[in-house]
C-alpha cells in the first residue's frame, strides 16, 4: 500500500518510536541521543508545517552519518549495546523517508523489536510499565496506519482534531493490549520453556554494571556506596543469623603490588576438605541480580557448590558462566568450620609476601609490636584493633588517593577511609609482623524485610575485611572496620556514614525503596523465576506433567482458542460500535435494518453495491437502493467527503422504505 499518511499517524509513529527508544537513549552517549531525538522532532515538524521533503542526498547523509557516529563511539557494530544503538539510529534515519504507509508500518513494527531489546539489559519490574505502554503506543500507531489504508484522508475541516483522533486510537491500543492479557497468560504458563536460553550473554553485556571484581584498590568499594541497587536477596529456611555474622563471602585476595590486591591462581583449586552440616548450620536460598561477574555469595563456610558452580580452596563460590540474568541458588553454610588448620608452606609464603622496600613505617611499627608480643599472634592482633579504636581513625567516604607507601600514608597520616583502606593497611601490618593474612571482599549486613521474611543486600553494603591465619584455628575473620566504626557492622553502612550520604540520607526515601523492593521480589519470584523447573512443578501440581507432548500441544491450542474466541468477539463488537458511531455508517446500517425486516439479509463480506443488486430482485424500488448504495460507496471510499453530502445521504435513507413485490415477505424478520 503506497497511500499518503495523515498528520495524526505521523505524530503517533514518531511518538511511539521515541518512547520505545527512551531507555536506549538514556544509556547511549548524550550527543548521539540528541541526534536521534532531533531527527524524530524534525520529521514531525515537516508533517505539521508542511515543509519540503528531504531529497535522496540528505537521506543518504543521515543514514551513513549515523553509521559513522556509532562506529566512532563503539568501534564496532557487534555487541548488544552497539547493535541496539545502531537500530535506534537506523530507525531515526528511516523517518526521513517515511511518507508512505509501507514505510510507516516498518518503523512502527520495529518499535516492538526495540522494546524487546531493552530486556537484554535489564528485567526490572519498572520496565514492565515501559513494556505495556510502549507496546500499546506501537499498536495504536499500527491501527492508525491501517485506518489510513482503509480510506483516503478526509479534508481537515471535516476531520476531528488531531489530538482527539490520536487519543481515541491510543485508547484503542491500550484496550487491545488489555484484551490480549488472557492469551498472554496461557502462553506464559503452558508454552514449553527451555532449561537454558537459546544464546548466552557474554561478559560486559550489561553496560559495565557495577559490582565486586576479582581485584581491589583503595577507593573501589567506596564507589559502590552510591549504588543503592539490590545485589541479591536471601530467604532463610529458619531464623536469619545475627547482623554481626552476615558476612557474604566473595573474592579472596592474596597478591599485593603496593596498591592493588588480586586473587591467587592457586586459589582456583578445589578445597582439601569441606565442612559437614551440623548444629548451627544455615540453609538458605540466594536470588542473585545480574552482575556480569562469576561470584556467587554465601556465608562462611559453604558446604558444597550449587549447580553449575564450583567451590574453590578459599571457599569462594564461582559460577561457570557470568551472571547476566537473575539467578537463584541454594546454599548450606557451616559457620564453625576451621579452614586450613595446617597451612601449606607455599600458601604461607604467599600470605606473607609484601613488595620490596614498601611501607617502611608500617614495617617498623610491626617490628615493635612483635617485640611486645613475641609469640602471641592473637594478642598482637587485639593490640592493633585497640589502637584503631583508641586513636583518631575515622570511617568515611571522603578518601584520598594513596601513593607507593599506601599503608604508611593511611596509618600514620591520613587515618580517614572506607573499609578497603582499613582492610588493606591491616593486612600489610599483619604480614610485616609475620602473621599470614589475606583480604576477603563481599557484602556485610543487609536489610531484613520482616513482612516477606527475606534479607535485601544492596551494592552499597559492599565490604572488605581481613582473614589471618592462627595456629590451631586456621583462617580467622578479623574486621578492622568493626574496631573503628562498630555501627557499620551493627547497623549498616548508612548509619556509619549518616553525615555524608547526600540524597541517600532521607529516611523516607530509604523506606520507600525498601517497600518497592518487596514488589520487585515478587516479580522476580513469580515472573522472572518461572523457569523450566518451576513450570514442570506447576504442571505436576495439575496432574499434567505425564501427558504426551502431542496432548500438551493440543491442550495449549485449545486453551489459547478458548481465550481467543471472546477476544475476537469483543474486537468485532468494538469494530461494529465504532462503525455505528460514524454518521455515514449509521445511516447505511439503519437502511440495512429495514432490508432485514423485509426479509433481505446482507451477507458477511458483501459490499453495499452487492447487497443492493441482490436485494433489487425482491423489491420494486430496487433501482433506488442501488443508487443509495452507490452514493454510500462514493462517500465512504471516494476521494472527497463533506458533511453536507453525508447529511443529504442521511435524509435520503431516512425516508426510504423497501417496497416488496410479495407483501408477505414483509412479515419475515
Amino acid at each position: 500500500m503506497t497511500g499518503a499518511l495523515s498528520p495524526t499517524t505521523v505524530l503517533l509513529v514518531v511518538g511511539a518510536f521515541l518512547f520505545a527508544a527512551l531507555p536506549h537513549l538514556a544509556a547511549m552517549p548524550p550527543w548521539l541521543a540528541l541526534v536521534i531525538v532531533l531527527a524524530a522532532i524534525w520529521r514531525a515538524t515537516v508533517e505539521v508545517l508542511g515543509l519540503r521533503r528531504p531529497n535522496w542526498l540528505i537521506r543518504g547523509f543521515l543514514t551513513f552519518g549515523g553509521l559513522a557516529l556509532v562506529i566512532a563511539h563503539y568501534g564496532t557494530f557487534w555487541g548488544r549495546r552497539a547493535a541496539t544503538v545502531l537500530l535506534c539510529v537506523m530507525i531515526a534515519a528511516k523517518l526521513s523517508e517515511m511518507f508512505r504507509l509501507r514505510d510507516a508500518r516498518v518503523v512502527a513494527a520495529l518499535g516492538y523489536f526495540l522494546i524487546a531489546t531493552q530486556f537484554l539489559f535489564s528485567q526490572q519490574l519498572v520496565l514492565f510499565a515501559y513494556l505495556v505502554v510502549g507496546c500499546a503506543l506501537v499498536t495504536a500507531a499500527l491501527m492508525r496506519i491501517q485506518r489510513d489504508a482503509d480510506s483516503a484522508p478526509t479534508p481537515v475541516t471535516d476531520s476531528p482534531p488531531a489530538a482527539a483522533g490520536a487519543a481515541s486510537v491510543v485508547r484503542d491500543g491500550f484496550l487491545l493490549m488489555l484484551l490480549a492479557v488472557p492469551f498472554a497468560l496461557v502462553l506464559f504458563t503452558l508454552f514449553p520453556r527451555l532449561a537454558s536460553p537459546l544464546w548466552g550473554m557474554p561478559e560486559n553485556a550489561l553496560d559495565g554494571r557495577t559490582g565486586l571484581s576479582d581485584e581491589m584498590s583503595p577507593g573501589n568499594i567506596a564507589s559502590l556506596f552510591a549504588d543503592d541497587s539490590p545485589a541479591f536477596r536471601v530467604s532463610f529456611d529458619g531464623p536469619p543469623p545475627p547482623r554481626s555474622e552476615r558476612y557474604w563471602r566473595g573474592p579472596v585476595l592474596w597478591r599485593f603490588d603496593g596498591r592493588t590486591w588480586r586473587r591467587l591462581f592457586y586459589s582456583n583449586r578445589a578445597p582439601e576438605r569441606t565442612p559437614r552440616p551440623g548444629p548451627g548450620a544455615f540453609s538458605y536460598t540466594v536470588q542473585l541480580e545480574p552482575s556480569e561477574r562469576r561470584w556467587l555469595f554465601s556465608l562462611d563456610y559453604p558446604v558444597r557448590a550449587p549447580e553449575d558452580a564450583r567451590l574453590t580452596a578459599d571457599f569462594e563460590l564461582i559460577s561457570k558462566t557470568p551472571v547476566t540474568t537473575l539467578m537463584s541458588y541454594d546454599v548450606i553454610s557451616q559457620p564453625d568450620f576451621q579452614d586450613s588448620v595446617d597451612l601449606l608452606q607455599t600458601m604461607r609464603r604467599f600470605a606473607l609476601l609484601l613488595p620490596e622496600g614498601s611501607n617502611p613505617r608500617t614495617r617498623a611499627h610491626a617490628e615493635e609490636l612483635r617485640r611486645r608480643y613475641p609469640a602471641d599472634d592473637r594478642a598482637l592482633i587485639d593490640a592493633v584493633l585497640a589502637w584503631f579504636n583508641r586513636e583518631d581513625f575515622f570511617y568515611s567516604l571522603e578518601t584520598a588517593p594513596l601513593g607507593r607507601h599506601g599503608a604508611d600514608e593511611f596509618l600514620f597520616d591520613l587515618r580517614v577511609g572506607y573499609c578497603e583502606y582499613y582492610a588493606s593497611a591491616f593486612v600489610v601490618l599483619m604480614r610485616a609482623a609475620g602473621i599470614p593474612a589475606r583480604i576477603v571482599t563481599g557484602y556485610q549486613g543487609g536489610f531484613w524485610q520482616a513482612a516477606d521474611e527475606y534479607l535485601l543486600v544492596r551494592q552499597s553494603d559492599a565490604h572488605a575485611w581481613a582473614e589471618v591465619w592462627l595456629e590451631g584455628q586456621g583462617w580467622t575473620r578479623v574486621d578492622p572496620t568493626a574496631a573503628v566504626s562498630p555501627s557499620r557492622i551493627r547497623d549498616g553502612a548508612r548509619s556509619a556514614l549518616s553525615g555524608s550520604q547526600g540524597w541517600l540520607s532521607g529516611e523516607w526515601l530509604y523506606q520507600l525503596r525498601n517497600q518497592y523492593d518487596r514488589l520487585q521480589n515478587l516479580w522476580n519470584r513469580w515472573v522472572l523465576g518461572f523457569d523450566a523447573r518451576r513450570q514442570q512443578n506447576f504442571l505436576a501440581s495439575l496432574g499434567l506433567d505425564t501427558l504426551p507432548p502431542g496432548v500438551k500441544a493440543a491442550l495449549l491450542v485449545a486453551l489459547a482458542g478458548l481465550v481467543l474466541v471472546p477476544l475476537a468477539l469483543l474486537l468485532q463488537a468494538s469494530t461494529n460500535a465504532r462503525r455505528r458511531r460514524d454518521r455515514l455508517d449509521r445511516a447505511w446500517h439503519r437502511l440495512c435494518g429495514r432490508l432485514r425486516r423485509a426479509g433481505v439479509r446482507p451477507l458477511i463480506g458483501e459490499t453495499a453495491l452487492e447487497t443492493a443488486r441482490r436485494s433489487a430482485e425482491r423489491i420494486d424500488n430496487g433501482h433506488e437502493l442501488i443508487t443509495l448504495a452507490g452514493e454510500y460507496s462514493m462517500l465512504k471510499y471516494g476521494p472527497f467527503r463533506s458533511e453536507t453530502a453525508v447529511s443529504a445521504f442521511g435524509r435520503k435513507t431516512a425516508g426510504w422504505r423497501p417496497i416488496a413485490r410479495n407483501p408477505s415477505s414483509f412479515n419475515q424478520s
